[in-house]
């Protein structure tokens, strides 16, 4: 492998958010990649109905430890001892809420509270639970932080002084409740922080660890006390709140801090199951996703019912609040907190299911010399080896009325030290036992393919033509054990864009078995240039296809499409001109299309990630 391979691999190979796919073939009709009339987004449902044998447990009562998010009146307790009702009428909010309602300005009636009031109410049949200072189960105050003790809480007032109150942060809210009243194992225990903490504490590195690791001690704490069930939401991308606006180098920082916080909060959390279990206990902890919640509304707003997910819409004239996901620069309307109790709902129902996996994958590509060659990329990913079988097709592409294709493929698969360690022409030369039992056996002689059982790591497969053989290739991975504790991450493939049937197709999979994931699908083209390609696609233009061959996704240039869900997965482009698109995707075939605007011509990375 030569060096400028290598380099390009692993800069493809390393991103902090991974596809979990394994591959399989994926027939792709010439047709497809000609421009059929763009439609709608796919028809989905993101949260369907539980079915009528879908019901939560039953709890006792819900005790709500917590932020803003989740407030519904001690920090307006606090503030009226002071004389102003904040967050109230005079400030255009909900009484008592950071949200808004039918006498805010613009008002809405249409939701009513906040998500856990309206998860007791809507979904749950049950009363709201009311704030703890009047007597209530929710000690959640605004401002409060995951940590330990008090803390001042300042605004503004009317008269433009500071007005100063003490508001109890979640430690202390845990610590008052197991020292003032008995715990019940039928109650429902929710513990949601960490917003605050990343937002205005730090969102460095060690205060992320250090916050994951105080929630996962409030579980315990309460657990000690005779807790048995838990409700503990992660936070969303913190970046993607109107606050920051086009800040990006700030948008960044927060979007990075949440998707550590994210993985960070999931760890400990297991970590705290794991020592349940040890000990005996038996106990519930539902989590609710929220970070991934967040990426599904800003990829398909309108899904949601929201026509705007970028700006706020408190004292906006003439906007609909329902319409909005945020009523301030960081808080979400009642709309955006009825999404979230609808999701919590499916939690406690047992409705969520972990995302399916994206099993096949194949990319047509045309192949010759030098840089042009099909460069696929995949890192097994997991507690265990992987088996896979990797084909390189070209002379069989023919009977699909592919014109030109590779008459004789020759296929390497290498490690990311770039050494290889694997290599074949014809595919019955070697290994034809291993590849028949497979099922997959390429259909000429000619055609190549490989059997390996990989050790996690990263690994790139190589498509070029035998001497000085060129023409249109299909590089192919497939998971043979998909059952194994690993998966293949990441999946990419490097190759030369031309016009006509000369464009780059990849297709995917995406297997029936969990829910809809997240998927987000890059064209790669300018920024190859810093990798040493000397002609890389300048404007790639990005299309997403159904099994049916209908149009679902098209994108030119990234900051033109889902700016603020490409930024939230940390896989925004480095350059203005290359495109993306993120997309929760039912089980099914897929396939991407990449070309270059207006007929131009390059070599292009197409890459599919699924996000965990």
């Amino acid at each position: 492998m030569t060096p400028l391979r290598n380099a390009l691999v692993l800069g493809a190979l390393t991103r902090s958010l991974l596809l979990a796919a394994a591959a399989a073939l994926i027939t792709i009709s010439p047709a497809v990649a000609q421009t059929p009339t763009p439609t709608a987004s796919p028809t989905a449902t993101p949260f369907p109905s539980p079915s009528p044998s879908a019901t939560a447990p039953t709890f006792s009562k819900i005790i709500v430890f917590g932020d803003s998010l989740s407030d519904v009146g001690n920090l307006r307790e606090r503030m009226q001892d002071r004389g102003i009702n904040y967050p109230g009428g005079e400030y255009n909010y909900s009484d008592g809420r950071f949200t808004n309602s039918s006498d805010t300005k613009p008002a809405s009636d249409l939701y009513v509270g906040v998500w856990h009031e309206q998860l007791s109410r809507t979904f749950l049949a049950r009363s709201a639970e009311t704030p703890s200072l009047n007597g209530g189960n929710v000690f959640a105050f605004g401002g409060a932080t995951t940590r330990n003790g008090t803390q001042d809480f300042s605004i503004i007032g009317i008269f433009g002084n500071d007005i100063t109150v003490t508001i109890d942060n979640i430690g202390k809210q845990v610590d008052d409740y197991i020292t003032r009243r008995t715990l019940d194992p039928n109650a429902l225990f929710v513990v949601w922080g960490g917003g605050n903490d990343l937002l205005f504490d730090s969102d460095s590195a060690e205060n992320v660890t250090a916050t994951a690791g105080r929630v996962a001690m409030l579980v315990n704490r309460l657990a000690d006390a005779g807790a048995r069930n838990f409700f503990v939401p992660n936070v969303p991308p913190l970046g993607g709140v109107p606050r920051y606006g086009d800040d990006r180098a700030t948008q960044d920082a927060k979007n990075q801090a949440s998707s550590d916080y994210r993985a960070q909060l999931k760890a400990s959390l297991d970590g705290v199951a794991s020592t349940f279990a040890s000990q005996g206990i038996s106990a519930n902890i539902y989590r609710l996703d929220v970070w991934s919640l967040f990426v599904r509304f800003v990829a398909d707003p309108t899904l949601y019912g929201f026509t705007d997910h970028l700006n706020t819409s408190r004292g906006r004239d003439g906007a609909d609040p329902d319409k909005y996901l945020f009523w301030d620069d960081i808080h979400p309307t009642t709309a955006g907190h009825f999404q979230i109790a609808k999701e919590a709902n499916r939690v406690l129902t047992g409705s969520v299911t972990p995302p399916a996996k994206a099993v096949n994958v194949s990319t047509r590509v045309t192949v010759s010399g030098g840089e042009n060659v099909s460069i696929g990329g995949f890192i097994v990913r997991g507690n265990a080896p992987k088996r896979i079988v990797a084909r390189g097709i070209g002379p069989s592409l023919a009977a699909a009325n592919v014109q030109g294709p590779l008459p004789d493929p020759v296929l390497e698969l290498v490690d990311s030290a770039g050494q290889r360690i694997q290599f074949n022409d014809n595919w019955r030369d070697e290994q034809a036992p291993e590849i028949i039992l497979t099922g997959v056996a390429p259909t000429d002689d000619r055609e190549s393919a490989i059997v390996r059982t990989l050790p996690p790591g990263a690994y790139t497969v190589i498509l070029s033509g035998k001497g000085t053989a060129a023409g249109v290739g299909l590089v192919e991975v497939y998971d043979l054990d998909s059952g194994a504790d690993s998966t293949l991450a990441n999946l990419s493939t490097r190759g030369a864009v031309g016009v006509g049937e000369d464009v780059m197709i990849g297709g995917v999979i995406i297997e029936n078995n969990g829910g809809d994931p997240i998927v987000v699908v890059r064209a790669i083209g300018p920024s190859l240039a810093s990798a040493g390609v000397t002609n890389p696609l300048v404007d790639p233009l990005l299309e997403l296809y159904d099994a049916n061959g209908t149009m679902i996704g098209l994108n030119d240039n990234w900051k033109d499409g889902q700016p603020t869900a490409a930024k939230a997965t940390l896989l925004a482009p480095t350059d203005e001109r290359e495109s993306a698109m993120t997309a929760s995707l039912a089980p099914g075939n897929y396939t991407a299309v990449v070309r270059g605007k207006n007929n131009t011509t390059g070599v292009a990375l197409v890459e599919v990630y699924r996000i965990p």
